[in-house]
């Protein structure tokens, strides 16, 4: 296997620096929690099936007068959801949070695997989702008209309390003196601070938001990139919605963050997370000079993609024991490990496999199965690099 490495210090420039949010903005009140609103809200972001694009492919291909096979794919449909159960310690203390997990929908409608990518919040908030998720059914995904498997399915499940919004003056009292200590440039003093903080046994999703805010500016004077990345996206999962009318920060500081996550994510070699937060920054309105500044990084992002070179993405698997990547490419292999790695799964969209883990293997995927993401299962602190390999 070629040890050529893309050089991502050439695809991007740290030239996006975090926005100072006013603190005037931090608002407070005071509420009183009432077993009677107390509920879990399940909110289903499932990724869908590029069935337009399998078409879309084949009639590029198609040569004239020739018949063209196009397969055909109707993805899995919600039958039956259930809500999680808010755990009763955390809705007596006001707790609130959210877990994102990726699952599986089998032959039978069956929701198989699911495992959590992320949460913030009270650890038991894990185990409802989880509970939840399982008793999930479906009317089965459909390929040439047989039951299949659909293996690109994610969720984020909120958990809210009615009655509350915004911050205690407790709160505001407490994160006005962090931020005192972030802007004289005492980090060290921050950072104990902030771990004070986060600490409190009674922190709503509004006031986790603005911790985020306060660990992704220190991650990012620190220089951790990790860090910050994972504090801008977590921003983005507690944020709310415009929909909903319960964003804790406005529009505009959410296309910042996915600007500034674009960013970081290329750094990191996460090139298909920094594409989706392009598409998302898209989306949006009146941004069209984010748009054009982040563009040129979008470009070298394909270049790269395209290139005859390989992509190494430098990786350490969480305390959870999961890694999940989604591919750019077909072919992936994986080297210099420190640790233990157990398993990998390749999630594609109506396929899967598990394998065990060997150094300097590469494994080559099917075009027929479409984006692919993978799932690594190892050793806390595990580390190893995976390999995104050209097409020789």
């Amino acid at each position: 296997m070629k040890k050529t490495q893309w050089n991502k210090a050439d695809i991007v420039s740290n030239v996006f620096q975090p926005t100072r949010l006013p603190l005037s903005k931090l608002a407070f009140v005071f509420a009183t929690l009432c077993a009677s609103v107390i509920s879990g809200n399940a909110l289903a972001q499932e990724l869908s099936i590029p069935c337009d694009e399998v078409e879309k492919k084949a009639l590029e291909e198609a040569k004239e007068n020739e018949v063209t096979r196009i397969t055909a794919f109707q993805p899995a449909m919600p039958i039956e959801r259930a809500n999680p159960r808010y755990p009763a310690q955390a809705a007596r203390k006001g707790q609130e949070g959210w877990v994102r997990m990726s699952y599986v929908v089998d032959k039978e409608g069956r929701v198989k695997d699911p495992v959590v990518d992320d949460f913030f919040g009270n650890s038991a908030f894990k185990k409802s989702a989880l509970s939840a998720v399982k008793k999930w059914k479906f009317e089965p995904a459909v390929k040439d008209g047989e039951p299949t498997q659909q293996c690109h399915q994610s969720v984020q499940m909120d958990f809210v309390l009615g009655g509350r919004t915004g911050a205690s003056r407790k709160f505001v009292g407490a994160y006005k003196d962090a931020d005192a200590l972030f802007q004289a440039g005492d980090i060290d003093a921050a950072e104990a601070a902030l771990s004070e903080l986060k600490d409190w046994d009674t922190l709503n999703r509004y006031e986790n938001t603005w911790l985020l805010n306060l660990d992704s500016q220190i991650a990012n004077k620190l220089g951790d990139v990790e860090r910050e990345a994972q504090s801008i996206g977590r921003i983005l999962s507690s944020n709310g919605s415009k929909r909903d009318k319960n964003m804790v920060f406005d529009e505009n500081y959410v296309a910042y963050s996915l600007q500034r996550k674009i960013i970081l994510d290329s750094q990191r070699g996460l090139f298909a997370e920094a594409l989706s937060s392009f598409s998302k920054l898209k989306e949006m309105d009146d941004q069209q000079t984010r748009i054009e500044e982040i563009t040129p990084i979008i470009e070298q992002i394909e270049t790269a993609i395209a290139s005859n070179q390989n992509l190494e993405v430098p990786v350490t698997i969480g305390e959870n024991g999961n890694w999940f990547h989604t591919l750019v490419r077909s072919q992936f292999a994986f080297n210099d490990i420190n640790g233990d790695l157990d398993t990998v799964e390749v999630r594609c969209e109506s396929h899967r496999e598990k394998f065990t883990v060997a150094e300097g293997h590469v494994w080559k995927i099917p075009e027929s199965w479409g984006q692919c993401r993978v799932l690594v299962k190892g050793d806390d602190a595990t580390r190893f690099n995976l390999i995104e390999v050209a097409q020789s």
